[in-house]
């Protein structure tokens, strides 16, 4: 006699195997996580407070009449990651002149706090009793000096604020006169500042 098929019970569908389950599981989860990490960078790019979004071309940011009075032996300048170096040619016996731009682009608070930073700790061999802030260059500037000492020039450096991009210029004369570093880097910093597009 054959039973109706009901008697014999439902028939259970095939579970998949727990393995699949699981790698099935944290593919789905994977590609969660990274569409969630490439919407939070879209976000933070778009959220970036300040002006500039982009890096400027940095040796476009000093004119070629201003770096052949300031260093008549240099021959263009030398990119690098987020600077410039404009360089006389080695000599011997001789320090070498140099203008070195370099640049952050950061958030406005995180730029503030690089400035403030670099006022009060700022770097080993700087003066600091001769710093002197600056008015009218950017949101906020300051000068400070390298004094020469055996093997480096008198260097004076230019550190200015605007927006969210932090931009140093130093000056190193292959003499030692500190009124002809000081104007030498303030005149390339405010040429900088001027030629500075968001």
């Amino acid at each position: 006699m054959t039973m109706p098929p009901e008697a014999a019970g439902p028939v259970m569908p095939a579970r998949p195997a727990a393995p699949l389950r699981l790698a099935f599981a944290a593919a789905i989860a994977l590609i969660v996580v990274t569409l969630a990490a490439f919407w939070a960078w879209r976000w933070w790019e778009g959220e970036q407070e300040g002006e500039f979004r982009a890096d400027p071309q940095f040796c476009e940011l000093v004119t070629p009449e201003t770096i052949h009075r300031l260093v008549p032996e240099a021959h263009g300048g030398r990119e690098a990651a987020a600077s410039c170096t404009w360089a006389a040619a080695r000599e011997k016996g001789k320090y070498r002149a140099n203008v070195h731009l370099f640049a952050s682009r950061l958030n406005v608070e995180l730029a503030e706090e690089d400035m403030r930073e670099q006022r009060s700790d700022g770097e080993l061999g700087w003066e600091k009793g001769t710093q002197e802030a600056l008015l009218g260059l950017g949101d906020e500037a300051f000068l400070r000096f390298r004094p020469p000492v055996p093997g480096k020039n008198i260097t004076a450096q230019v550190f200015f604020r605007r927006s969210n991009m932090v931009i140093s210029v130093a000056y190193a004369r292959s003499d030692d006169d500190r009124q002809a570093a000081r104007a030498g880097a303030i005149d390339a910093a405010r040429e900088a500042a001027a030629l500075l597009k968001p």
